[in-house]
């Protein structure tokens, strides 16, 4: 099985981009994010900004690779037939370490995605937003914090802190969807770089 991660801060593009390509190729998708959504609701906390953050350290304290072991272990029924997935949320060069020894270095892929702080920050309100990031109602409430600018940078400095950087200087390759400042790219075109590079990996 080809395993692609996709690294990159908070809507940069990974999930928009995932979700497009199980359409068109149907190629399965599993975000490390969706193991959060899980933990709150057992631990019975609301969705907001403060508790995914103390949860998501309270995990990772305990186990770098938490969300990446989590989410691969309960939903390996959507990924076990298919001969290629894509690991979107990956936050650390742990987790990346992990998926390689999981499923074999030579099968692993790390792809990058960079869009600026500013870009990222105008896309919570995208009416769209809900539709590509998944079907969690949780999303839409964490949305609704990140659209506050200090709840949104403290996101990506918690997510700094978690090792992002790191794993983004790991990737392979790296595809810019910055679409408001020099160089421009629209979704159209970096879909079409983001696309190729997969299927080129998986018909190598």
């Amino acid at each position: 099985m080809k395993v692609f991660i996709l690294v990159g801060f908070q809507l940069s593009g990974k999930s928009s981009h995932g979700h497009r390509l199980r359409e068109e190729e149907n190629i399965p998708m599993v975000e490390t994010g969706h193991a959060v959504y899980h933990e709150l609701k057992r631990r019975k906390l609301e969705v907001n900004h403060q508790n995914t953050t103390m949860v998501i350290k309270d995990l990772l304290s305990k186990d770098p690779v938490a969300f990446a072991r989590t989410i691969l272990d309960a939903e390996e029924n959507i990924y076990c037939d298919s001969s290629a997935l894509v690991l979107n949320g990956v936050k650390s060069p742990s987790e990346i370490e992990y998926t390689k020894k999981r499923f074999g270095k030579e099968n692993v892929t790390v792809l990058g995605f960079h869009a600026s702080q500013k870009t990222r920050f105008l896309r919570v309100k995208n009416p769209d937003r809900f539709q590509v990031s998944g079907k969690y109602r949780e999303k839409t409430k964490e949305d609704k914090d990140l659209a506050v600018w200090d709840n949104f940078v403290s996101r990506d400095e918690r997510e700094i802190v978690l090792g992002i950087g790191n794993a983004i200087a790991l990737s392979e390759r790296i595809v810019i969807t910055e679409d408001r400042l020099w160089p421009f790219h629209t979704f159209d075109i970096s879909y079409k770089i983001f696309k190729n590079i997969i299927l080129s990996k998986i018909n190598k």
